[in-house]
C-alpha cells in the first residue's frame, strides 16, 4: 500500500483538500455549483485523483469502510458502491462498473463536496495517495512515477515557445498548445489531452524534466560573502 504525498507542486497544479466547505452531514448532493469546486478539488492524473480512484475501484472497500471509517453519509457510500459493483451487487464480477474519471465519481447521487473531502482524507490516511518514485500512471503509453510527473509538469508550465519547439524538438503546434495552456496544466492527463501532444511530446518533456532535476541535483554549492573569518561561508 502506498504512502501519502507530500510534494506540493507549485503553479497551483493540484487541488486544495482544506478549501472546501463541508456540507451537512445529512445530505451531500452536489449542485451545478458545487461542480467547479469539486473539480478545483481533484483533479484527473493527480496523485490524489489516481489514489481516491483506486481506493474507490479496489474489492477490498466495503460499505463499512466507507460508511462508518472514511465518516460518509450511508446514502452516499451505498450509492458509491451501488455504481462500483453494478446490478449484481458484488465486486469483482462481470458487471463491474469501475470508475474512471473524477468526473464519473462526482455524477454519483449524493456525492459532493463533503464526501470527496473525506474520501480524500481516508485515501491520504491509508497510504492509497501515490508518492515519490510510486507509478502514477501511463498515458500515450509513456509511464510516469510521481516525480517524474511534478518534474514534467513544472517545466511545461514555465517553458518558452523556443525551447519547446527547438530545444525539445516537440511539434510546433504542440509547442502552441502548451504555450496557450500555461501556466495551469494540472496533471499529465491534462498535458496529454492538449492539442497535438502526444507519445514523442511527453516523451521529450520527461527526458529534459528528468535531466534538468539532475544537473540541479548535482549542481556544486555556491560561496558567498559572510562574516567568518575568512570572508566567505558555504551555501
Amino acid at each position: 500500500m502506498r504512502t501519502f504525498i507530500s510534494s506540493v507542486l507549485t503553479f497551483g497544479l493540484l487541488f486544495v483538500i482544506g478549501c472546501a466547505t463541508p456540507a451537512p452531514q445529512q445530505g451531500d448532493v452536489t449542485s451545478d455549483d458545487e461542480f467547479a469546486s469539486i473539480e478545483g478539488m481533484l483533479v484527473d492524473g493527480t496523485p490524489e485523483g489516481v489514489g481516491v480512484l483506486d481506493f474507490l475501484n479496489d474489492p477490498s472497500t466495503t460499505l463499512v469502510m466507507l460508511d462508518i471509517d472514511a465518516k460518509l453519509n450511508k446514502k452516499t457510500a451505498k450509492n458509491i458502491l451501488h455504481h462500483r459493483n453494478g446490478w449484481d451487487g458484488i465486486a469483482g464480477t462481470h458487471d463491474d462498473n469501475l470508475f474512471n474519471s473524477i468526473t464519473e465519481l462526482d455524477a454519483v447521487p449524493w456525492v459532493g463536496n463533503s464526501a470527496i473531502t473525506r474520501i480524500i482524507d481516508f485515501a491520504w490516511s491509508w497510504g492509497w495517495i501515490p508518492e515519490g518514485d510510486d507509478v502514477l500512471g501511463s498515458w500515450d503509453k509513456v509511464e510516469f512515477t510521481v516525480n517524474e510527473a511534478i518534474a514534467t509538469l513544472e517545466l511545461a508550465n514555465v517553458a518558452t515557445h523556443d525551447e519547446l519547439d527547438v530545444k525539445f524538438a516537440l511539434d510546433r503546434r504542440a509547442a502552441d498548445s502548451i504555450l496557450a495552456a500555461q501556466p495551469g496544466i494540472a496533471s499529465v492527463s491534462e498535458l496529454s489531452g492538449l492539442y497535438y501532444v502526444g507519445k514523442g511530446a511527453l516523451k521529450a518533456l520527461k527526458a529534459h524534466a528528468c535531466v534538468e532535476d539532475m544537473e540541479e541535483e548535482e549542481a556544486p554549492a555556491t560561496f558567498q560573502p559572510s562574516q567568518s573569518s575568512n570572508g566567505y561561508e558555504q551555501q
